[in-house]
């Protein structure tokens, strides 16, 4: 069973994310305080990680630096609703890390996009 972290301070969002990753055979944890991010991440060691570009206190392109730093192999699908300036910046991110793992979602999200970034991510 792959292994899915959902991390997004809209905890609606992360519910909605959360149901239809389950129904796709997901193993899911859902993390709402971005501080918490990458210590979960290192716990969890998930297949794939579903990151909030903007969020409080600390924003995604942080958090997902330091996921791809920490070397783990995971898949990442970053999402935003702020415009597609943001979502360059995290497939930059992910360039400069060395790799393509990092796949964008604009918000709002339509289930079926979603359910097929998380099926591509599940392959590999």
């Amino acid at each position: 069973m792959s292994k899915l972290l959902i991390v997004d301070d809209d905890i609606n969002i992360t519910k909605i994310y959360s149901r239809i990753a389950h129904q796709l055979g997901f193993e899911v944890q859902v993390i709402n305080d971005p501080l918490l991010a990458t210590e979960a991440f290192l716990a969890f060691t998930p297949d794939v990680v579903m990151l909030d570009m903007m969020m409080p206190d600390k924003d995604g392109a942080e958090v997902l630096h330091e996921i791809l730093a920490s070397g783990a192999p995971a898949r990442i699908i970053v999402s935003s609703g702020y415009g597609d300036a943001i979502l360059r910046l995290s497939t930059g991110v992910g360039a400069l890390h060395g790799g393509d793992r990092v796949s964008v979602l604009k918000k709002p999200v339509r289930n079926a996009e979603l359910k097929q970034l998380l099926l591509e991510a599940q392959a590999g």
